[in-house]
């Protein structure tokens, strides 16, 4: 229990950290509309996806918004990526999505497997990935696989369902495992 109640400070310290602003503030120019790049993106083992390639892979959910903030959290190098349809305030449509050097334990999924309680969400997709879906609240996710980890969510009720959200972690936790 106090593992799971750690990994829920670490994703709400990213998104304080994407939220404050105090970090390298990057403008873009919108995704455009796609339903994922297609194209297989050759990551090294244990590198992450950089904000680019994880736009490609959300496809629709991030079509439209320009990246607004890209960062990463301290002693950490793999990206922590916010999307927002305007100058981010929190009020606009936005998504963040990160990946993380850390994860869940192999002892520690095998615990949670078959499990519903802390927030675990019963995900097939996840299961195939060797990982696990929890729901830290009712706009943040994480998937958690041995060594690693993605978060997704937006800053304030942003209208995603659990299933887009969920279709966001698998989408980025894919460059993961190819």
């Amino acid at each position: 229990m106090g593992e799971t109640r750690a990994r829920v400070g670490m994703v709400a310290v990213a998104v304080t950290v994407l939220v404050s602003g105090c970090s390298t503030v990057t403008s873009g120019t919108p995704v455009a509309e796609s339903e994922g790049s297609g194209a297989v993106v050759e990551l090294s083992a244990g590198e992450a996806p950089d904000c680019a390639t994880m736009a490609g892979a959300l496809g629709p959910l991030v079509a439209g918004m320009a990246l607004a903030n890209q960062t990463t959290l301290p002693g950490s190098t793999d990206p922590l990526c916010l999307w927002s349809d305007g100058d981010f305030t929190g009020a606009q449509r936005n998504l963040f999505a990160s990946v993380k050097g850390n994860g869940f334990t192999e002892a520690m999924l095998e615990a949670s497997n078959g499990k519903t309680s802390m927030g675990v969400v019963d995900e097939p997709r996840a299961d195939a990935l060797n990982g696990l879906v929890i729901k830290v609240n009712d706009t943040v996710y994480t998937l958690t696989m041995a060594g690693r980890s993605v978060d997704v969510g937006s800053h304030g009720n942003q209208g995603y369902t659990e299933s887009e959200y969920i279709d966001a972690l698998v989408a980025v936790a894919r460059l993961l495992t190819q």
